[in-house]
């Protein structure tokens, strides 16, 4: 039976308080890039000219108990250290056989996963 869906993601959505803020955050602390506003109740940010994900306003939106997505990196021990060095507090990091982990959060408390794959492999 063929699959319904590919093996990338379309989109990923994040849904936060307050839009500008966020936006600054993500491009601030990430280094993405803010592509555009959508009727002021979203925007899209990438990386590079290519889409990485969407930020929806909810003012009502409150943070998920745990991280819905990761974002991937070529260096986790960098990232964390930039991350801490731009004032984001960030979990442990932790060795998961082909990978590396750790948590952190966006300035509405939106958990956050960053991850490195090791030996060329593939998430799963």
């Amino acid at each position: 039976m063929k699959p319904l869906v590919k093996r990338e993601l379309f989109g990923v959505m994040q849904y936060v308080r307050d839009l500008d803020r966020a936006s600054a955050w993500y491009c601030e602390k990430l280094g993405l890039e803010l592509r555009g506003y959508g009727k002021n109740d979203f925007v899209e940010l990438g990386l590079g000219g290519e889409y990485v994900m969407h930020l929806f306003k909810d003012e009502a939106a409150q943070p998920a108990p745990r991280a819905a997505f990761a974002f991937d990196t070529h260096d986790i021990e960098a990232a964390r250290g930039m991350l801490q060095d731009r004032g984001v507090t960030v979990g442990p990091l932790a060795r998961h056989g082909s990978h590396s982990a750790f948590t952190f959060r966006d300035c509405d408390g939106n958990p956050l996963l960053m991850c490195q794959y090791f030996n060329n492999q593939e998430p799963v």
